[in-house]
C-alpha cells in the first residue's frame, strides 16, 4: 500500500522531480522547502516516510533527525536522507542520528523508489 511521504528539500525543481516519480508510483508526498517548515508539517500530519535533505538554510537535516528522535511521537518514522553531501563524516553523522538510509545525489528515480518501497516494506 503506497504511503505518505514528507519531501524536505530546499530545492523546488528537485521537489518537483522527486513528487512526480514518487506519484507515479501511487505515493503520496507533501513537499516544504526548510528544516522549520519539516517540523511544523509533522505536527499537523502523520507522515510514513520522510526523505530529507542535509544543507539547508534554517535547520539542517541533521538538528532536524535529532529532533525527531527526541520526540516519542516522532522518532519512529524512518529518514532517508538525500544528500549531496558525499562524505563519509557526514554519513556516518546521519546515520548516527538515525537514518536508515543515506543517499547522494543524484539519484535515479528507479533507485529512490526502490529504498522507499524497501523502507515501507520493513515499517509494516
Amino acid at each position: 500500500m503506497p504511503g505518505h511521504i514528507l519531501v524536505v528539500d530546499d530545492d523546488p525543481l528537485l521537489c518537483s522531480l522527486l513528487e512526480m516519480a514518487l506519484g507515479r508510483e501511487g505515493y503520496q508526498t507533501h513537499v516544504v522547502y526548510s528544516g522549520r517548515a519539516a517540523l511544523e508539517a509533522l505536527d499537523h500530519e502523520p507522515f510514513d516516510l520522510i526523505l530529507l535533505d542535509i544543507m539547508m538554510s534554517d535547520l539542517n537535516g541533521f538538528d532536524v533527525i535529532r529532533q525527531l528522535r527526541s520526540s516519542p511521537t516522532l522518532a519512529t518514522i524512518p529518514v532517508i536522507f538525500l544528500t549531496a553531501r558525499v562524505d563519509a563524516i557526514s554519513q556516518r553523522i546521519g546515520m548516527d542520528a538515525g537514518a536508515i538510509e543515506y543517499l547522494t545525489k543524484p539519484i535515479t528515480p528507479d533507485d529512490l523508489i526502490a529504498r522507499v518501497k524497501a523502507a515501507l516494506a520493513d515499517r509494516s
